[in-house]
């Protein structure tokens, strides 16, 4: 396996990065040596924006630096709730600004158990709003312990019979389960969303007394060195998701450092986590 396979099929998030400019964000995963990324612009997990950025003057700015420095987009990530009355129109300004952003994938959440109607009766138009935009819609599993309609993988079947197969996929984050679903079997949950994500969010986490934190590869309580082989293999693409700054308390809520991490701090656990890939990839070869 060649490293070529690696840069294909791996992003990184941007939301490692929680509280720093675009400006600085991109020329330091250049420095890591990151050619794909996965913009993150999820309410709660980094710092405060509104559907009002995003405009096509912000895409093509952002378009601007990561040409700069030989990057791409492929994956989106504009995490909302796909059951409010709002969604079309948000979900609208992701699949837009992703399109400019030559992006092809926008991982959001399906929706609450308590607003499935409301998702079921606007899915036909989220669908057409996708393909208008040339972009599909990627549902991911939540992590804040509220009863979803992708909980996990053994609901994902039922929730595409559903849904618009050209339009919606799975974007499954195994990070997520931890904290929603402690109680499965995280590997074997894992095994089972393979043949059913389009991709997969590496979100190492670890226990602590009062809830989760968020670490780099090879150092959370999940065996995601085992998991990124087995997506390698399978040629299945995924980001590594690495919110430093993110914590989980004890009820799965999330909440942020006061202050941005260092960017020194930042970039050593980037590198770290590239590293155990990269030592991966070795073995696999």
């Amino acid at each position: 396996m060649h490293k070529e396979t690696i840069d294909r099929l791996v992003s990184v998030s941007t939301a490692a990065y929680d509280g720093y400019g675009f400006d600085v964000i991109l020329p330091s995963l250049a420095r890591c040596g990151v050619q794909q990324l996965e913009f993150a612009f999820i309410d709660g997990y980094v710092e405060a924006f509104t559907d009002s950025d995003f405009t096509q003057d912000f895409a093509n700015e952002l378009s601007s630096e990561m040409q700069r420095h030989g990057q791409h987009c492929r994956y989106f990530s504009g995490h909302i709730d796909l059951g409010l009355e709002n969604a079309a129109a948000r979900l609208e300004a992701r699949c837009r600004f992703a399109a400019y952003l030559g992006a092809s994938y926008v991982i959001t959440n399906a929706a609450t158990r308590e607003r499935a109607s409301t998702f079921f009766q606007h899915s036909d138009t989220l669908a057409a709003i996708a393909r208008h935009y040339g972009v599909r819609i990627l549902l991911e599993n939540p992590g804040n312990g509220v009863p979803n309609l992708l909980n996990h993988a053994n609901d994902a079947p039922g929730l595409l019979a559903r849904l618009d197969a050209e339009a919606f996929g799975i974007n499954y984050d195994i990070g997520n389960l931890l904290a929603h679903c402690p109680e499965r079997d995280l590997l074997a949950d894992a095994r089972a969303a393979m043949p059913l994500a389009d991709h997969f969010h590496l979100k190492p986490c670890k226990r602590r007394v009062n809830g989760i934190d968020f670490v780099a590869v090879g150092k959370g309580d999940v065996d995601d060195i085992k998991i990124a082989s087995e997506l390698l293999r399978q040629g299945k693409p995924f980001s590594l998701e690495l919110p430093f700054r993110l914590h989980r308390d004890a009820n799965a809520q999330p909440w942020r450092d006061a202050q941005p991490l260092s960017l020194a701090m930042i970039e050593s656990q980037v590198h770290r986590s590239l590293e155990e890939l990269a030592s991966l990839h070795q073995q696999l070869t």
